[in-house]
């Protein structure tokens, strides 16, 4: 859906610091309401070498997108604007581009927000839901037979929950597209250090294994913790194995859930 940039300022009270809800190295967000439902507003921020046709052609692999446990897109605005602005000390009238994606709202907000110093703070039948759904979502983005999407940026802050704790992967208005599943070379990809794989690290490398790489880094953040995760490079592997199985039984047994499930999958996301 087109949205004027004017009602747009008029439902998030021209951007009002009262409703912005998040912000990230894309944008701010603002929380809304249209036609009597919740929705985020994300407001780009100047984007360098992304032109017209760029942003359209990613604004329609957005749209294209239809999974339960991706965040679905509602409207869009891109509307050029004058105004007066300072510039170099003096007051000049120039043109802006506003570009604004506009999505459901998630009332749950991001995984990141249950990560704890020692671990989620979610018990395990919920955590072990939001990894099984944030899986189910990835591979739709990697099977996609004629355009694979790669997200690239893939982290808890990117994971939305919303009222029923639905895991929603957000944050794909400007993943890249690739016409195959084959690896590529690029420059330009912004992901978040921690997350990144060693063969993009290395040698700028980019496939659907980057957002498994990303997704074992998220896996192992919910079940040990920031500071478990953050240790990880001081031990041996085995050690570290141990801890974070240690971490996934005392999480289930302080939230009366079975220990069966926790230690099995523990060990298969490691093995």
């Amino acid at each position: 859906m087109d949205l004027q940039l004017h009602l747009i300022e008029t439902i998030t009270n021209d951007f009002s610091e009262d409703q912005k809800v998040g912000s990230g190295g894309y944008g701010e967000v603002y929380k809304a309401v249209y036609n009597g439902k919740e929705i985020a507003v994300k407001k780009l921020h100047p984007l360098q070498g992304l032109d017209d046709k760029q942003f359209h052609s990613e604004l329609l692999n957005l749209a294209e997108v239809s999974h339960k446990n991706i965040i679905r897109l509602v409207g869009y605005c891109h509307e050029s604007k004058n105004k007066y602005i300072k510039h170099n000390g003096e007051t000049i009238w120039a043109k802006s581009m506003e570009r604004i994606l506009c999505f459901e709202y998630m009332q749950g907000g991001s995984l990141e927000k249950h990560i704890a110093d020692e671990s989620c703070k979610l018990d395990w039948p919920t955590c072990y839901n939001i990894i099984r759904g944030t899986c189910e979502g990835l591979n739709h983005l990697h099977s996609a037979p004629d355009k694979p999407i790669f997200h690239l940026d893939l982290k808890p802050d990117n994971i939305l929950l919303d009222k029923s704790m639905t895991p929603k992967i957000a944050d794909l208005g400007l993943s890249r597209v690739f016409a195959s599943s084959e690896t590529h070379q690029t420059e330009i990809v912004k992901g978040t250090h921690g997350y990144m794989p060693p063969e993009y690290l290395q040698h700028r490398l980019i496939s659907k294994k980057f957002d498994v790489f990303s997704f074992g880094a998220i896996i192992i953040k919910m079940v040990a913790g920031n500071t478990g995760s953050s240790r990880r490079s001081q031990m041996p592997p085995m050690e570290f194995i141990k801890l974070v199985m240690k971490s996934s039984v005392s999480l289930s047994k302080e939230k009366k859930s079975s220990l069966s499930i926790p230690h099995q999958h523990t060990l298969y996301i490691f093995s």
